[in-house]
This record gives structure tokens, C-alpha cells and sequence, in this order.
């Protein structure tokens, strides 16, 4: 039986895509808290290419977002979730370099991240950034708290 778990645990980690065995099932999130209304990101590590998703909670609200940095090396931010399938909750990963709605299957270039509004596209966030950091204001996230079908119960 032993032997069959982990023959499992392997075949799993080698279909995994690249970002890692957990986000075989969608993207882990990282906690990200506000001090005195504003969330600071540190973003030095995050490589061309590469996305990080959080998640904020404030109250009885959670609202999920997600960091990348395309090609060029531009920061982009937006919402774990789209105008079009917001209500499945599912949101994105990153997937051979773009983001993958997990809902519908559309690929979203990280260059048009919070360039490109409405329709299936991430939804984008307001921010500030330099190369080390990305800040966020907790009231521009939870403006967006009703993208995420768990804040509407």
C-alpha cells in the first residue's frame, strides 16, 4: 500500500506544472496584511515571468490577488478574479508564462495585465511600485471583495 501512495505522490509531482507540486490544484497564496490601511509586498525575488498570489482578509471579507513581473521586468497586480467568471471562484495560474483562467481556460499574456479592463481579463489593481517593493491600499482590495463569490453569503 505503501508503495502504491507513493508511486501516487510521485506521478503527481512530476505532472505538475512548473511552478511547483501545490499548485498542481491552483496557486498557494501567501498571507498579506495592511498597517495603517496600506499592504507592502515584498517583490525584490519575484523573476521575469514568475507571479506570486496572496490573499487579504479584512473582517468577514477575503479578497485573493496575484503580483507578476512580465518580460520586461513591468510589475503587474490584479484581482484573482475577472468580470466574466468571478462566480466560480476558481481565478489563475500562472501556466508556461501567462495567467490561465482556471474557469473558462482563456491565457492572458503578463505584458496586458492591468492593461487590457473587463471581459476575462484579471481584473487590475491600483498600485504603487519600485524594484523592491508593490504597495496597495486595503480599500482599493476591498472594493474588490465582491469578485469573490464567498464574500456575497
Amino acid at each position: 500500500m505503501r508503495f502504491v501512495f507513493l508511486t501516487l505522490v510521485f506521478l503527481l509531482a512530476a505532472a505538475a506544472p512548473a511552478q511547483g507540486f501545490f499548485d498542481f490544484f491552483g496557486p498557494s497564496a501567501e498571507s498579506a496584511t495592511a498597517e495603517d490601511g496600506l499592504i507592502t509586498l515584498d517583490v525584490a525575488g519575484l523573476k521575469r515571468g514568475d507571479a506570486r498570489h496572496y490573499r487579504f482578509r479584512d473582517g468577514g471579507a477575503e479578497v485573493r490577488f496575484f503580483v507578476v513581473r512580465d518580460a520586461q521586468g513591468t510589475v503587474r497586480v490584479a484581482l484573482d478574479a475577472c468580470e466574466v467568471c468571478h462566480d466560480a471562484g476558481k481565478g489563475y495560474r500562472l501556466e508556461r508564462g501567462a495567467m490561465l483562467c482556471l474557469n473558462c481556460g482563456r491565457v492572458f499574456a503578463l505584458s496586458r495585465i492591468g492593461v487590457i479592463v473587463g471581459g476575462c481579463n484579471p481584473h487590475p489593481l491600483k498600485f504603487a511600485s519600485d524594484k523592491e517593493s508593490v504597495i496597495l491600499t486595503a480599500a482599493e482590495l476591498l472594493a474588490g471583495a465582491k469578485y469573490f463569490p464567498e464574500n456575497r453569503r
